[in-house]
């Protein structure tokens, strides 16, 4: 057997109809020394008898119930409980390749890396494939290659814009990530997690791939295809905010100006979905935490303007008319 083991953590809520191809994707990993960690995050629907049979068949996953709480306290659970040396998350309406968690391990067994990132193959399972441009599973070509200090490929990926968070598209060293956990109760946790998992560790480094060892089902009324809610523009602001608490490790100028430019990005899609949430007219309060985070960011002199006419519509609707009035 392998020395070195892999903990397979899977948050787990009202998915009857993936949940067996996702356990069985798990289960059939060519690699021999791992562990599955399955969180039932309090479903309703027939996910936990599914778990209970398959957990009665495996004698290497683990089953643990706890009252419904999100994704974001199921996987800390789930990392509460492992004791790989490895950490996998796998979605339980997704599933992964059967060679991926061997082929993680041979780059962590040739290279002194910390994380491996991989691809994704994107599916679209009842839903338009339209969206397709807002599922990404592949990263540019230039981020592929050697081992490289994790700041380094932060900064890399915010410039090449292809910077993807998904937490299911790395497998980690635990014992670098010991203490790092996911924000509970927010949605888009994954923007955090992720950035801190780059930026907090000095010597973290990083190797990425070009293989897609991860299936992603993009279906009806999951977080990223249903309607913007007022939860969507309160996990942006939260994340924005402890985003701007971070301190990068690395003194480059280059890793500080890509997390300003992240947190602006985070900023405007807390935007973006404060306008749909609410049909264009943004609650004051809204526009005042916008506002706020702003001005503690770096903004160019360019991008003020815009920014200010997002957030106040009516000053641009007041230049307009002013304007049109100085032409008469």
């Amino acid at each position: 057997m392998s020395p070195e083991k892999v903990s397979i953590v899977i948050p787990v809520y009202n998915v009857e109809n993936y949940l067996a191809a996702c356990l069985e994707s798990a289960a059939r990993q060519d690699y021999d020394n791992f562990e599955i960690i399955a969180i039932d995050d309090g479903s309703t629907d027939a996910s936990p008898s599914i778990l209970e049979d398959f957990c009665a068949r495996h004698e290497n996953m683990i089953l643990e119930r706890i009252d419904n709480q999100g994704v974001s306290v199921a996987r800390n659970t789930g990392l509460e409980i492992a004791t790989g040396d490895y950490i996998l998350f796998l979605d339980s309406d997704d599933f992964l390749e059967r060679h991926a968690v061997s082929t993680c391990m041979e780059i962590f067994r040739t290279q002194q890396a910390d994380v491996v990132f991989f691809a994704a193959n994107v599916f679209f399972d009842g839903v338009d494939e339209g969206l397709k441009k807002s599922f990404r599973g592949e990263r540019v070509a230039s981020l592929h290659g050697t081992c490289i200090p994790a700041h380094t490929f932060f900064s890399r990926s915010i410039k090449l814009k292809s910077y993807l968070v998904p937490p299911y598209l790395y497998m980690y060293r635990r014992k670098e990530f010991e203490d790092l956990r996911f924000p509970p109760k927010i949605v888009h946790e994954d923007n955090l997690f992720t950035t801190r998992l780059l930026l907090e560790r000095e010597r973290a480094r990083v190797t990425c791939i070009p293989d897609k060892l991860y299936n992603r089902r993009v279906r009806p009324e999951s977080i990223m295809t249903q309607k913007k809610q007022e939860k969507h523009v309160k996990g942006y602001l939260v994340v924005a905010q402890e985003l701007l608490k971070l301190k990068p490790t690395a003194t480059d100028s280059e890793t500080a100006a890509a997390l300003n430019q992240f947190v602006q990005l985070t900023l405007l899609s807390a935007l973006n979905a404060c306008q749909l949430t609410h049909a264009g007219r943004l609650p004051l309060h809204m526009r005042s935490k916008l506002v706020m985070l702003f001005a503690r960011t770096k903004v160019e002199r360019g991008k003020a303007k815009h920014i200010l006419f997002s957030v106040f519509p009516e000053l641009r609707a007041l230049r307009d008319a002013l304007r049109k009035t100085v032409r008469m």
